[in-house]
């Protein structure tokens, strides 16, 4: 009974540092941020880890759901250091401009649309074809508009937010940053997102109506 008292205790301990803080403050570079988080998931593994050794030293073995809890915390927390470190990469003004252009394209629309439209971008910059920053994908002659990249185009969209009580910049910002970080399931071939169908053919169509809207978005492969 202490045994499974003491396993209990235990994974209720690592639970609660389980929770994920690094953006809730949302200060400094995101290089800076980055780094908080990943050393915050590297602590979680220690805890992690030291949880399943105290375990295996009460006699917990392997195939205990208490030690088994303990690797899947550990291996959730390696999971999102690899995604910081993708984000990592990303300066202050690639993700400012890209959230802008986002709102611009898709931000009064769902979590899926935005994520879909930022992730097309990312997939030209790692395209040979296209320009290999997220400015210069934005900036592209005949591709999406060059305000995008300004930053009265930015300022706009958070006074916007800021006069009517919204949100929607940081919306898009939750969707740039899930598309950086490599969370958004999308193949990488698709690069084009309009409301045509166009390229090699549609990856995927998307219908959103908001009762005063209405529009089909077709994501295709190049």
């Amino acid at each position: 009974m202490k045994k499974i008292l003491t396993a209990a205790l235990l994974c209720m301990a690592l639970a609660v540092t389980m929770v994920p803080g690094a953006f809730a403050a949302d200060t400094g570079s995101n290089y800076t941020q980055c780094m908080a988080a990943i050393q915050e998931q590297k602590t979680i593994q220690s805890q992690a880890h030291q949880t399943a050794e105290s375990l295996r030293q009460q006699g917990y073995g392997e195939s205990s759901s208490y030690i088994k809890a303990a690797q899947a915390v550990w291996w959730d927390a390696q999971a999102e250091i690899v995604a910081y470190q993708k984000l990592a990469k990303y300066t202050d003004e690639d993700i400012r401009i890209l959230t802008t252009a986002v709102f611009y394209e898709a931000g009064h629309t769902t979590d899926q649309l935005r994520e879909y439209v930022a992730q097309v971008v990312l997939n030209r910059v790692a395209d040979s074809r296209f320009p290999d920053t997220v400015k210069g994908v934005i900036t592209q002659p005949g591709q999406y508009a060059t305000k995008y990249a300004t930053q009265a185009a930015t300022n706009s969209v958070i006074a916007a937010d800021k006069q009517n009580g919204t949100s929607y910049y940081s919306l898009c910002q939750a969707a740039v940053k899930k598309a950086m970080m490599g969370q958004v399931d999308m193949p990488s071939n698709v690069i084009y997102q309009a409301n045509f169908a166009q390229g090699k053919g549609v990856w995927k169509s998307v219908y959103f109506n908001s009762g005063w809207f209405a529009s089909t978005s077709y994501f295709c492969y190049g």
